[in-house]
């Protein structure tokens, strides 16, 4: 039996900040699909490579999220292996896919895509000894922080579960803390045939009401059951807000529906039953389990000035709060190369598969990092050199569908083409897009927002977009496509603010943190 050892008490009564404001409740589905030519090659360099949906839950005040899915380039490992296959004539195309069908979204979940072993020896040995946690070695991959709370003994075993319609739902394990909750589940198809993703995830508390101030994410296998034993094994990422209040029991209801290869997302393939599980909650474990650095200190780049708050470091993740001049000329997206270093130059870089960031309000942001909470450095400094922004006269983009023409948009964007599809009353417009190869080789970006103004004043919500990091037009090297719906009433030209675009302002900083 595995045994649970007490967290450190040097760990405990830290000063209780907790800075995250952001709350998701309705649909927000992304694809990340990869293109490999001579595939066995490629494989044959990284063992394991598959593709992961993923799918946020989105309150109407998700204004407050940060828009980061395509901010994420590939793990500098993953770029190495993929730069092997290039070199041995192996093609490797990237697109990203985000879909949407309720309400204005801001923020979006970018889903771990890498299986290749990454987690260290004594990391693995503490996952394999807990009977049905061994997938976990997968799941944590390229986050430094989960695979050190794993290490020292931060991971509760759960092995709760429902089943309904031969369909079995389990609770494996959770890694919780006053930041977040991640669960990891496995789905068990006893059916034999047919894959199922999650349609809606509710957390409820003990009085069985939604659980206020939170963010919940969650992924799939995009080619589940690669084992053939009929499962799926994946994480639930729940994000809190200081404002939350975390019960001694947790109740987690899943609705599942059916996927098909041709339509990802069919409300009609919803299944009946409701899965429920409880979760209990040892809050004497974790309560009190952070500390907190106040940086107050400024940086000016190009001009734009930028305050770094505060850092809060938990057992799963790292806060960075920061502050942007509401004077700024110009509108700051994302750090390209934000990361924190110790004193032995080891990094610790931003969350790459959950919500990594989110905008308390107009001229604030939380960036969340990937925790050093276990970890004895004595030194840690802040470092960056590259930032995605654009003047805030220049967010806007102007096109005239009809005529296919960009009329008021930046530089290195054009509208090649736009295709009608009638029977499926949407339309799909292809631009090409110029970027910097030296920061956005494997790069998505997500230029659009999901709600655009037509020449009337009113708002719509377009249907999708995804990006692929090529282009068959010279001098481009990226592909935008934006999905609109073609079968409502609005009037050209229609205008989008841009939430992400590839110009920047450079300039060194180095500030110490710890």
């Amino acid at each position: 039996m595995f045994e649970r050892k007490e967290p450190d008490e040097s760990h405990k009564g830290k000063k209780r900040t907790l800075s995250h404001s952001e709350t998701l409740e309705e649909f927000v589905k992304m694809d990340e699909l990869d293109t490999i030519d001579d595939l066995g090659e490629l494989m044959k360099e990284f063992k394991a490579f598959h593709e992961l949906d993923g799918v946020n839950q989105v309150h109407n005040q998700l204004i407050q999220a940060k828009p980061r899915v395509a901010d994420m380039p590939s793990p500098h490992e993953l770029d190495e292996h993929i730069q092997k296959g290039l070199t041995k004539g192996i093609k490797a195309q990237k697109v990203w896919r985000f879909r949407k069908w309720t309400t204005l979204v801001a923020g979006f979940l970018l889903v771990a895509f890498i299986t290749t072993a990454r987690v260290s020896p004594a990391v693995a040995a503490v996952l394999h000894q807990i009977p049905g946690l061994g997938y976990i070695v997968e799941l944590i991959n390229y986050d430094k922080g989960l695979q050190s709370a794993v290490e020292n003994d931060f991971i509760l075993p759960m092995g709760v579960s429902d089943e309904h319609e031969n369909i079995v739902f389990t609770v494996d394990g959770i890694i919780i803390d006053e930041a977040s909750l991640v669960i990891f589940y496995t789905v068990e198809n006893k059916r034999g045939e047919g894959t199922f993703d999650f349609f809606n995830v509710k957390l409820l508390d003990e009085m069985g009401e939604p659980l206020k101030e939170i963010t919940i994410c969650h992924s799939s296998a995009g080619e589940p059951d690669k084992d053939g034993d009929g499962k799926i094994q994946s994480r639930i990422n729940v994000n809190f807000n200081d404002n939350t209040v975390i019960p001694n029991r947790l109740s987690l209801k899943v609705k599942l529906c059916e996927i098909f290869q041709d339509h990802p997302f069919d409300p009609s393939s919803q299944l009946p039953s409701t899965w429920e599980l409880t979760i209990p909650v040892e809050k004497d474990k974790f309560v009190g389990m952070k500390t907190v650095y106040e940086v107050n200190q400024s940086v000016v780049i190009e001009g734009q000035r930028l305050t770094f708050e505060k850092v809060t470091v938990y057992p799963t993740r790292m806060a960075l709060n920061v502050f942007y001049d509401p004077g700024n000329s110009k509108k700051i997206f994302a750090f390209d190369d934000l990361t924190l270093v110790n004193e032995e130059g080891e990094e610790w870089g931003s969350i790459i598969n959950g919500v990594s960031g989110s905008y308390p309000d107009e001229n604030r942001e939380i960036l969340f990092f990937q925790s050093n909470y276990f970890s004895q450095s004595k030194k840690l400094f802040l470092r960056g050199k590259s930032i995605r922004a654009m003047d805030k006269e220049s967010l806007r983009i102007t096109l005239d569908p009809e005529k296919e023409k960009i009329l008021v948009g930046p530089p290195n964007l054009v509208l090649d083409q736009v295709i009608k599809n009638p029977s499926e009353k949407k339309k799909e417009l292809i631009f090409s897009l110029k970027t910097n190869p030296l920061y956005d080789e494997k790069r998505g970006f997500s230029v659009f927002p999901f709600e655009f103004m037509d020449a009337r004043g009113n708002s719509f919500e377009i249907i999708g977009q995804s990006t692929a990091t090529s282009s068959d037009k010279p001098g481009y090297d990226k592909t935008l496509w934006l999905t609109l719906p073609d079968n409502q009433s609005y009037q050209s030209p229609i205008t989008f603010q841009i939430q992400d675009y590839p110009s920047r302002i450079t300039g060194e900083f180095d500030i110490r943190i710890k």
